[in-house]
């Protein structure tokens, strides 16, 4: 069963928004994978929760596209501070083990897996970030993202045993 989510982020302190992803600012990803194709500013963006499926996150967001050969990027920075919240890294073919190990180098830390299944892999920093590889993508998902998810599933989940049942 896949759960929708709405959750906001309007009042993160710019300071909670750390990790393995602080570093990569709107101009770490023109340097890496050239002139941005899109940007659009967004008040909600689905994210994978490992065990409950797709979440909309709400909050203010600017997406921005990237190319490079058959690489494409999709970076997902909060509003105002342009932390980056997301990462998604796409091909038109399957990941090799190769290029998903690749990928997680590149966005830092030592990572460890969560669980393998040879179709969907989730991987954790030491910061609690989470890189997940379906098929065509990887993503890296940083610790604000998933503890926001989480957070809201576990009230949605108290809300929902508060409900008597008759």
């Amino acid at each position: 069963m896949k759960y929708l989510i709405f959750m906001s982020l309007a009042f993160l302190p710019a300071a909670a928004i750390a990790g393995i992803l602080e570093d990569k600012s709107p101009a770490y990803f023109v340097d890496r994978y050239g002139v941005q194709k899109s940007s659009k500013n967004v008040s909600s963006v689905p994210y994978i929760h490992v065990k409950r499926g797709g979440v909309q996150v709400k909050g203010q967001f600017s997406t921005r596209e990237f190319h490079k050969g058959d690489l494409t990027v999709h970076a997902v920075f909060f509003l105002p501070s342009l932390q980056p919240a997301s990462v998604r890294l796409q091909l038109k073919q399957k990941w090799t083990r190769e290029q998903v190990e690749a990928a997680l180098v590149a966005y830092g830390g030592s990572w460890t897996p969560v669980t393998q299944n040879g179709i969907v892999d989730f991987w954790t920093a030491p910061d609690g970030s989470l890189a997940i590889n379906m098929l065509t993508w990887v993503e890296i998902q940083s610790k604000t993202i998933v503890d926001e998810v989480a957070k809201n599933l576990a009230d949605k989940d108290a809300k929902r045993k508060a409900v008597p049942k008759f």
